[in-house]
């Protein structure tokens, strides 16, 4: 698979524990697999943690971190890399700006409800945000905006793990050889 690709950005869109971390990895395992070898997962915490520029939690905040991490996706795109980002990126025209700024795009809105995502989340943080602890919570707080622009959307609380990780691959493979 490897020779046939060419390099681009998956974009793991949804709310908080919504799966966007274990599809994340388990897209970057089966590319790996097929023999992409320049592959690279942008995990949202564990870039916040990476990046040398701090962000708060604000909506302006949010999407100037994405729009960040692009740029960075950009710069690894252009080095030959596939790139995977798992980030909540809940403003629909941030994602525009992304996929603008990218050009090979590929969009994954993994739709689960607030409820499903609240009742996964062993950080606690769905519990803090209903609690009033977060000024800034998505799904909470502010609502996801979802857009017709996403090219997958995987229902991560209908599907399981398997299932989601094998549409998302044979979905991105399309989408790398294009």
């Amino acid at each position: 698979m490897s020779n046939d690709i060419r390099p681009g950005t998956i974009w793991l869109t949804g709310l908080s524990a919504s799966g966007k971390t274990t599809l994340g990895a388990r897209l970057k395992t089966e590319l790996e697999r097929a023999g992409v070898e320049r592959v690279l997962l942008l995990d949202g915490e564990e870039a916040r943690k990476s990046i040398g520029r701090r962000y708060g939690y604000s909506t302006e905040e949010r999407s100037a971190w994405a729009l960040d991490i692009a740029r960075l996706a950009a710069e690894w795109n252009s080095r030959g890399h596939v790139v995977i980002v798992a980030a909540i990126t809940h403003v629909s025209k941030t994602r525009a700006a992304i996929r603008a700024m990218l050009g090979r795009y590929f969009e994954v809105y993994l739709r689960c409800p607030v409820e499903v995502c609240a009742g996964r989340d062993y950080k606690g943080h769905y519990s803090k945000a209903l609690a009033g602890e977060y000024e800034n919570f998505i799904g909470v707080t502010e609502p996801y905006q979802v857009s017709s622009q996403h090219d997958l959307v995987l229902d991560t609380d209908k599907l399981d793990v398997d299932a989601c990780a094998a549409l998302l691959a044979d979905h991105t493979s399309k989408f790398l050889k294009e």
